[in-house]
């Protein structure tokens, strides 16, 4: 897991690398990976900042275990005619 200070510390470091490549160096390629470097580092920023309070998936199993589970049955209690199917296990693979 990222820690958030590392992350825009990374961020920030990428900003001034792409200054002091402005200010010192002619060379445009090495001012286009560092742009590159910056858009990458900005992206996992953004993702950071966009999922900081979504909650997890052990929260979700547990807001799930407390709803309660509707049953759905006709209210005229005839059939619909459909015959429940056996479960099939999810893979048929062996394990061992």
């Amino acid at each position: 897991m990222l820690i958030k200070h590392q992350v825009f510390n990374y961020l920030a470091g990428s900003l001034s690398r792409i200054f002091t490549t402005l200010q010192e160096v002619d060379d445009k390629l090495i001012l286009y990976g560092f742009i590159a470097g910056f858009a990458l580092n900005a992206v996992l920023a953004a993702q950071m900042v966009y999922y900081w309070n979504a909650p997890s998936a052990k929260a979700l199993g547990k807001q799930k275990e407390k709803l309660p589970v509707a049953k759905f049955a006709s209210s005229s209690g005839a059939s619909t005619g459909a015959t429940p199917k056996a479960k099939q296990p999810a893979s048929l693979r062996r394990r061992g």
